[in-house]
């Protein structure tokens, strides 16, 4: 790489998007995991052409650049640009084909200046159906898979049904068709979105698909009917998903930035549980003695050592898109339909939607 390309490569890559990975990926590894989000990825040279875009061979980032990227602590990373071929990719491919890449490798995403930890946006899975299913093809299945609910909330679902067990919704208005929701996770039934490529691949012949988006039912605040059509006519319905903090990845060099992504939702429950801890533990402290106190207070590593919250808490969140995933895998191979994870990377079993399940 000559001396101008070396002066030109960190705007490049600032403007991405790119993935920034803490290892060379293997070249088989790299295809493999484009190869989920595009099942005709294949190799061009070093590059891979995946989706219309172009992921391009692993670049060594070292000390002087990544202090110009924003990344001062790490020594090396190595990044892979996504560069468009041809007409932008439809639905902002590129941006989650780095983002996807990060995520299964290990790494950080790059896009327009904006860093970002994909671990901590697990976001929703998702099911590609070739048509919105019928209340009754689908049901069946749900009263399976979903944790029963007790009862229709008549002030979230006004026009819900109990159904063995399942809330059916019939909302009919935009593009959301039905919602389905158990105890603790609610099935949203989206029609008319463009074929992303692993849809394409199984249909060439639609124009338009329907999507499943399995997400936590605390999510949503007010009438869930009126939030899940708000949901759909907006980000969503343009390929941008809504995505779910998850407290399963390390911090990483990036951490230090502030998070741009203003799309992502917040579980309305980690305010509960943040207001149940933080009463146990004043109440836990009131209630110690004072010398023991002082000595936690001057060990060293006290401020360091994680709480035994945080690691309950990612243990959650881990089960939590398990479960959700476990849903959306189900719901694919009964429905015939495709399961994927936000970014629209195929999941074959529920845990391939943890990251860095290729690292």
């Amino acid at each position: 790489m000559g001396w101008f390309s070396k002066l030109l490569l960190p705007g490049r890559l600032r403007t991405g998007p790119t993935a920034l990975l803490p290892a060379r990926p293997d070249p088989k590894t790299l295809l493999a995991v484009a190869q989920l989000a595009d099942p005709e990825a294949r190799t061009d040279g070093d590059d891979i052409l995946a989706g219309g875009s172009r992921v391009e061979a692993p670049v060594e980032l070292t000390g002087d650049v990544l202090a110009k990227l924003g990344v001062p602590d790490s020594d090396t990373l190595w990044a892979c640009r996504i560069a468009a071929e041809g007409p932008l990719p439809v639905d902002f491919f590129d941006k989650s084909l780095a983002e996807g890449i990060a995520y299964r490798l290990g790494g950080w995403s790059l896009c327009q200046g904006e860093p970002l930890d994909p671990a901590e946006e697990a976001g929703d899975p998702l099911v590609y159906l070739s048509a919105v299913p019928e209340p009754e093809e689908i049901l069946p299945v749900l009263a399976e898979a979903l944790r029963h609910a007790d009862a229709v909330d008549a002030e979230r679902w006004p026009d819900g049904e109990l159904i063995e067990g399942v809330v059916h919704v019939p909302v009919r208005r935009g593009r959301v068709a039905d919602v389905y929701a158990g105890a603790d996770v609610q099935v949203t039934i989206e029609e008319g979105h463009r074929l992303p490529p692993a849809a394409q691949t199984r249909w060439p012949y639609l124009t338009e698909i329907a999507i499943a988006r399995v997400s936590p039912v605390a999510r949503t605040e007010g009438t869930g009917a009126e939030d899940a059509a708000g949901a759909a006519s907006g980000g969503a319905a343009d390929g941008t998903t809504e995505e779910v903090p998850s407290a399963d990845a390390a911090p990483g060099p990036l951490d230090g930035h502030a998070d741009t992504n203003s799309g992502s939702d917040v579980d309305a429950t980690s305010d509960a549980g943040s207001a149940a801890d933080g009463d146990a533990t004043s109440d836990a402290d009131s209630a110690a003695d004072g010398d023991a106190t002082s000595d936690a207070d001057s060990s060293p590593d006290a401020e360091d050592a994680p709480g035994g919250n945080d690691a309950e808490d990612a243990d959650e969140a881990r089960a939590a898109l398990l479960a959700r995933a476990a849903v959306a895998v189900t719901l694919a191979n009964e429905l015939r339909g495709i399961a994927a994870d936000s970014r629209g990377f195929q999941l074959v079993e529920p845990a391939d939607a943890l990251p860095g399940g290729y690292a």
